[in-house]
C-alpha cells in the first residue's frame, strides 16, 4: 500500500507547463518572479507571455497606443518591466507606470492637462521648464491670483476595480508664501458614482503629512475613492484644489500636476520615512 502511495506522489516537475503557468497566473508579479528563481520547474513557465499577460493592466494596448514614442519589446515579461518605468502618452501631456510588486497601475497629469483658472493669462500664471526633480518638461507658476481654482477629471475604466486610489496635487513652494495664511485652500474628490470627499489644510501647516519627492516638491493628498465593481456605467472621477473665499492674492507656488496611484503605495512611503 505504501509502494503505491509513493507512486502516486506528483511533483512540480511532473506537470505541463501549460499547467504551471496557469498557478502562475493566480499569483502576482513579485510572486512570479520569486518562485521562477527559487523553483527550477516554474523557470519557464515564469517567463512565458501567457503569465505576463496576466499581469499587465487589461487596457494596456489602449495605453501604448497612446504613447509619446512607441516601445520595442521582446516579450510580454519586458514590456511588463518597461512599464514599471513611467511611460508618457497624449503628447506627453500625461505619464502612466506600474508598480513593480502588484502590477497596479499609477497615473500623473502634468499642469498643461489641467484646468487653472486664469492659466493662460501671464499676468497670473507663467508656464516654465521643469527642473530635473519635476515630472514634466513644464509647468506652471503662479504669479499672483485672487482666485486660485485647479481641477481635473479622469477616466476611471482604466483603474482596477475594488481597489483604493489617492489623488496628489504635487506642488512646490517656492519660497516664501504670501496670501496664503488667511483662508485653506480646499481639496475635493468626487466620482459619478456619489462619492465625495472634502479636506481643507493651511500650505504652511507643516504638522499634516505630505509626500516630500525631492528638490522642494510636495504632494498633498486631495482625497481617495475606490472604483465601484460589476458596475457598466460611467466612471470618472472629478478632482480640485481651490481657494476662492479669502480674496488675498496669492504668491508663490509652482504646480507640476496631479498623480492618482493605489494608496496602499502612498501609506507605504509613509511608513518607510517615519522609520
Amino acid at each position: 500500500m505504501a509502494d503505491d502511495c509513493n507512486e502516486a506522489l506528483v511533483t512540480l516537475a511532473d506537470l505541463p507547463e501549460s499547467c504551471l503557468s496557469k498557478i502562475l497566473e493566480l499569483t502576482t508579479p513579485k510572486d512570479v518572479c520569486r518562485l521562477s528563481v527559487l523553483c527550477c520547474a516554474l523557470k519557464s513557465a515564469g517567463n512565458s507571455n501567457c503569465v505576463w499577460e496576466k499581469m499587465l493592466p487589461p487596457c494596456y494596448r489602449d495605453l501604448l497606443a497612446r504613447a509619446s514614442n512607441p516601445l520595442q519589446f521582446n516579450s510580454k515579461k519586458e514590456l511588463y518591466f518597461r512599464l514599471c518605468e513611467p511611460v508618457f502618452i497624449d503628447q506627453r501631456k500625461k505619464k502612466f507606470w506600474l508598480d513593480k510588486a502588484t502590477g497596479k497601475i499609477c497615473f500623473m497629469f502634468s499642469a498643461r492637462d489641467l484646468g487653472i483658472v486664469w492659466g493662460n493669462d501671464t499676468r497670473y500664471w507663467r508656464w516654465i521648464s521643469g527642473d530635473g526633480a519635476s515630472s514634466f518638461d513644464e509647468v506652471a507658476k503662479l504669479i499672483k491670483v485672487c482666485w486660485f481654482e485647479v481641477e481635473g477629471s479622469f477616466d476611471c475604466r482604466l483603474l482596477s476595480p475594488g481597489i483604493a486610489y489617492t489623488v496628489s496635487f504635487r506642488l512646490k513652494l517656492n519660497g516664501l508664501l504670501d496670501g496664503w495664511d488667511i483662508t485653506p485652500v480646499k481639496f475635493s474628490v468626487t466620482t459619478s458614482w456619489g462619492h465625495q470627499q472634502q479636506s481643507a489644510r493651511f500650505f504652511q501647516n507643516t504638522e499634516e503629512p505630505v509626500e516630500h519627492v525631492g528638490e522642494d516638491w510636495i504632494e498633498f493628498d486631495a482625497g481617495e475613492f475606490v472604483v465601484e465593481e460589476n458596475d457598466d456605467g460611467p466612471k470618472e472621477v472629478k478632482f480640485k484644489m481651490n481657494e476662492v473665499v479669502g480674496g488675498d492674492w496669492k504668491d508663490g507656488l509652482i504646480l507640476d500636476g496631479v498623480k492618482i496611484q493605489p494608496s496602499f503605495l502612498v501609506t507605504d512611503k509613509r511608513e518607510v520615512r517615519e522609520e
